[in-house]
């Protein structure tokens, strides 16, 4: 598939999500109002789709904002972080692309991420600890792999998709509280509570989690591949790529991440590899990641 094709294909999963999310919305405020509140569900979800259409407006043009801030990324000063500044003006250049604004998280713990809505509009994160312990060849295979999702729209989809999962988590929440309070209510008044709130509420605890998985994962995971291989494409020197990977695997620390908190369950798909775990070789329909060893024995057959 061309480049172009890609592009488009990203494109129209963007919008795709973005009707889905939505839907799901209005749907989940119309039930519950429709319950509490039938003369009222179709006002009030009728507002949750004006809200969830202005909600993606947002997330299209401040989701990279909003994801570097969670991350406690500060922009790189190119005079304190001249090498970072100038090894990504080099990537950028060999990619085609105009030079992304660079980010620094303070730790010491090795990753890195790209976001934001275009390649106008596109940052690289990386950490300290990926600056230290990575030579150039290292770290230009790093800042490709994240200049190929910059290339190739990856960055729309993820950013966006997290911004609003994270959206319908929170209102699910919200929903399944409410579900209790009112059969709760019930049971006070009634002494019987509502069992289809009862079946309702039980349904948003099982099925919000798993949706919110789902949409994490719609970033496939052959994005990462095809990421990989546009950065051996760019670089012209796969080993790179793939020593860097090694080096980012051993240097892990799933709970001293998650203390910091740079990363949380909703963003780990957007990180080169997944924070929170040191079992990195995992083939399972809810990996954020494909396995690392199949990426770098790729790498290293190229």
């Amino acid at each position: 598939m061309r480049d172009y094709q890609l592009i488009e294909k990203n494109k129209k999963k963007t919008l795709g999500f973005i009707i889905f999310f939505c839907l799901l919305i209005t749907i989940l405020v119309f039930t519950i109002s429709y319950l509490f509140s039938p003369e009222s569900a179709y006002l009030l979800s009728g507002l949750a789709l004006l809200l969830a259409f202005f909600g993606s407006f947002f997330s299209y043009y401040y989701s990279d904002q909003i994801l570097l801030k969670m991350a406690n990324a500060h922009p790189v000063n190119p005079n304190e972080d001249h090498y970072l500044h100038h090894t990504i003006e080099g990537v950028a250049i060999a990619a085609g692309l105009p030079v992304p604004k660079a980010y620094i998280i303070e730790t010491d713990i090795p990753n890195a991420f790209a976001t934001g809505r275009n390649p106008e509009n596109a940052a690289i994160a990386v950490t300290r600890g990926l600056l230290q312990i990575m030579n150039r060849e290292e770290l230009e295979g790093v800042l490709a792999h994240e200049m190929a999702h910059i290339k190739n729209y990856d960055i729309l989809f993820s950013s966006i998709a997290i911004i609003l999962a994270g959206t319908i988590i929170y209102l699910a929440a919200f929903v399944r509280r409410s579900v209790f309070y009112g059969s709760s209510k019930q049971r006070q008044e009634k002494n019987n509570a509502n069992p289809i709130l009862i079946v309702l509420g039980l349904l948003t605890i099982i099925f919000a989690p798993l949706i919110a998985k789902i949409i994490q994962l719609a970033f496939s995971r052959s994005r990462e591949y095809l990421a990989d291989a546009t950065a051996a494409r760019l670089l012209g020197y796969p080993l790179g790529l793939a020593s860097a990977l090694e080096k980012l695997a051993t240097n892990q620390k799933p709970k001293q991440a998650s203390r910091e908190g740079f990363a949380n369950e909703a963003t780990v798909g957007l990180f080169i590899i997944n924070p929170f775990t040191r079992n990195f070789n995992t083939d399972s329909i809810f990996s954020t990641h494909p396995p690392l060893e199949q990426r770098i024995e790729i790498l290293r057959k190229m």
